[in-house]
């Protein structure tokens, strides 16, 4: 029996996970070919039903005539999503963002308020060798992946290690693509009983793991090898669902830190996928050199012939425990790190300036983070520039 339409319209979000500010590392193909590569991403739905979630999204969406709806499916997975685009600043994309974040649920929220464009997504691949099928407890994580792509290109790299004699393995997690090699026990430290229990990190002694350490010295992100200043190595993982005493020893990173940097367009309230750069450091000790190593890489795409005007709003982070500290790294770092890499290229405002700004318009550096859209036409500034931090490990 179909389900009554308020109730669809008041569950439907709940259950799917939302794409709110899923640009990180778009790919810039559709600006420089003009193609149809670019689509508003409103939920992504995993699992079982995926198909049958998103086709019930979809029906209602093209009931209350948004006719160009479409889904991305793979497997156990589906994506909905509405239009297509050739470029960022196409005036469509813009009218179709507009609409799309005026649609109401059932509850009168607005479900897809902080939408924005983005690649088209790729359908989830079927993995033929994902980690859960490994017998062991650990492997080592040699590359990662998170931009659009990603899956494809992990798959990619897990078969050519596979050609090369290599156990590789491949994981898909909700927003990034590991590829490990091995599987190992406990044995691989030297002494086993000290695994899990606090202040106490024991050695990986095994040869093997030693031996492949040796053959892939550097972490391998989004196909390439890390920056060498954020000096960042293969490590030691846990293999997803299996249950462990705890921590892998001194070779698996007290934390893994993904940093993105972006600058929001207040033409546009868009990011441009030039304008993101993303990383990861180990530890927080490593997070200013990480910070300038992604502002040099923005500053290389600003015009310096014409100085833009940036401001600092603020950082979105999910690190626990420690998430005022990294908070406060952040917002040391980041404004340093612009002064000296954009010197002659652009104006800086500090963080506390900026702030001023949004106020005076009626914003915070929470919806900002929230739904970057917010700061289209703010003419104080040319830039916003927003930081978020995701605590992997």
């Amino acid at each position: 029996m179909p389900e009554p339409r308020q109730r669809i319209l008041g569950t439907m979000f709940a259950a799917a996970t939302f794409a709110l500010a899923a640009a990180a590392g778009c790919q810039t193909a559709a600006t420089r070919t003009g193609e149809p590569t670019l689509t508003v991403l409103l939920l992504e739905y995993k699992g079982p039903q995926a198909a049958d979630s998103a086709d019930r999204l979809a029906g209602e969406l093209k009931a209350q005539g948004l006719q160009e709806v479409f889904i991305v499916q793979g497997d156990q997975h589906a994506a909905v999503c509405v239009g297509r685009f050739g470029s960022w600043k196409d005036p469509e994309a813009d009218r179709t963002l507009r609409r799309v974040r005026r649609i109401r649920d059932a509850q009168g929220q607005y479900p897809f308020a902080g939408v924005m464009l983005m690649p088209v997504p790729e359908p989830l691949p079927k993995n033929p060798w994902p980690p859960q099928e490994a017998d062991g407890q650990y492997t080592l994580i040699v590359a990662s992946w998170q931009r659009p792509g990603r899956m494809s290109r992990a798959q990619e790299y897990g078969r050519k290690l596979r050609q090369e004699g290599y156990e590789a393995y491949i994981y898909h997690g909700p927003s990034k693509s590991t590829v490990s090699v091995g599987a190992f026990g406990p044995e691989i430290f030297d002494d086993p009983i000290k695994v899990g229990q606090p202040d106490v990190r024991p050695k990986v002694v095994d040869p093997k793991v030693k031996q492949l350490r040796q053959a892939f010295p550097t972490l391998i992100l989004e196909g390439e090898p890390a920056p060498a200043e954020a000096q960042l190595k293969p490590y030691i993982g846990i293999i997803p669902g299996r249950r462990t005493a705890g921590g892998a020893g001194p070779d698996l990173p007290k934390a893994l830190y993904r940093v993105t940097i972006s600058l929001i367009d207040t033409q546009t309230g868009v990011i441009d996928s030039r304008h993101r750069a993303v990383g990861v450091a180990q530890g927080r000790d490593q997070l200013p050199t990480l910070i300038g190593v992604l502002v040099r890489q923005l500053m290389t795409v600003l015009d310096p012939a014409r100085p833009a005007r940036l401001g600092v709003a603020g950082v979105a982070t999910d690190a626990g425990a420690d998430r005022a500290a990294v908070e406060a790294i952040i917002l040391q770092a980041l404004p340093a790190a612009l002064g000296t890499a954009g010197a002659g290229k652009i104006r800086l405002y500090s963080h506390q300036g900026t702030l001023q700004m949004l106020r005076a318009h009626r914003l915070t550096a929470d919806q900002v983070l929230r739904a970057p859209h917010v700061v289209e036409g703010l003419q104080a500034l040319d830039y916003v520039v927003v930081a978020s931090v995701t605590r992997e490990m």
